[in-house]
């Protein structure tokens, strides 16, 4: 990694070497200078900045760009030393390539105080690139932090209800338990992944309906079905779609297929520009026709309610033929 206290190499890369020279010694002792790719150090840091003519930046454009795209997010400087003649021809394809341009005859002044602009430039580059990786080690510290919790919740959960007798209660605190691990999986994969702001949701579903299956294990056939856009999702909607998938893949299992009874379990989940289609559901019992979904007093159909609310979603249930929950949302745009 490029140390922010060391003394800056400078390659001066020039058809003729005499003009390499001059502008070398321009600069003086402050730096580091080399004249040939050769001359960079196989280990540690390359040169902070580049400085070319013409021909040099014409044989060597296509290398320049990828050395400049491998160096990003660090910024790469190059600059252009030109006769004022030629400044007059030059494409446009040369003026994106370089950072700053400077013409001869040069002057030590002009050209030390141009140099040390596009350095102080670099450095600031690397000193920003620095603060940006603690912070990502800290939002993964806090990831690994809030899963960790949010299992240890889920495990306290479990040897709570081990201590109940009363069946009711039991499920009160099994239920809570997936609810905690729905979240703690969220975590876990952004701890894990380098983007620390989406999830990658095909398979986080996938985990999630796993472990929800592995909880309410029952002796009948039951068949699970999903169809899952690969996307990624913002946490702030990841977290709440994880929960309501939660609540009624829960549901489900539960409920609609008495002893006996075999059926599929399906997800389906798919974009459309910046509009995200759930929908969740069963082919069992399904829910009586006097059920106001609005106006349910269970929890689980509460908490789906409130967390469709929450990313300003549209709730549809359909009880023909099972019991199917449509919802749709669209991402917000923040600018």
């Amino acid at each position: 990694m490029l140390s922010v206290e060391s003394r800056e190499t400078i390659l001066i890369s020039m058809v003729s070497t005499k003009n390499s020279v001059m502008v070398g010694e321009l600069l003086g002792k402050d730096y580091n200078i080399i004249y040939e790719e050769s001359e960079i150090p196989d280990e540690g840091d390359g040169p902070g900045l580049w400085i070319m003519d013409l021909p040099r930046w014409a044989a060597n454009r296509e290398e320049m760009k990828l050395r400049k795209q491998n160096e990003a997010p660090l910024f790469l400087p190059y600059l252009l030393v030109i006769s004022h003649n030629d400044l007059l021809k030059v494409q446009k394809d040369v003026w994106t390539s370089f950072d700053e341009v400077i013409t001869v005859p040069i002057t030590k002044m002009v050209l030390q105080s141009r140099v040390k602009v596009l350095l102080q430039t670099r450095q600031l580059s690397v000193q920003v690139n620095h603060l940006l990786q603690d912070k990502e080690m800290l939002m993964k510290e806090i990831h690994h932090r809030v899963k960790n919790n949010l299992m240890i919740i889920s495990s306290l959960l479990s040897m709570q209800a081990r201590q109940i007798k009363d069946e009711a209660t039991r499920e009160v605190f099994k239920e809570s338990q997936t609810r905690a691990r729905s979240m703690a999986l969220i975590h876990e994969r952004l701890y894990r992944s380098n983007d620390l702001k989406s999830v990658d949701f095909p398979d986080y579903t996938r985990s999630l309906v796993r472990d929800i299956f592995n909880t309410y294990r029952t002796e009948q056939k039951i068949e699970l079905k999903m169809d899952i856009q690969d996307v990624m999702v913002d946490v702030d909607y990841a977290v709440p779609l994880g929960l309501i998938i939660n609540e009624i893949i829960t549901n489900s299992l539960k409920y609609a297929f008495p002893p006996g009874r075999e059926g599929v379990v399906w997800i389906n989940f798919h974009k459309n520009g910046d509009e995200y289609f759930l929908e969740a559901g069963d082919d069992g019992v399904g829910i009586p026709d006097d059920v106001d979904l609005k106006k349910s007093d269970s929890l689980g159909m509460l908490l789906v309610n409130s967390l469709t609310a929450q990313i300003d979603g549209e709730l549809e249930l359909d009880s023909q033929g099972g019991t199917i929950f449509r919802i749709n949302f669209k991402e917000k745009s923040y600018g």
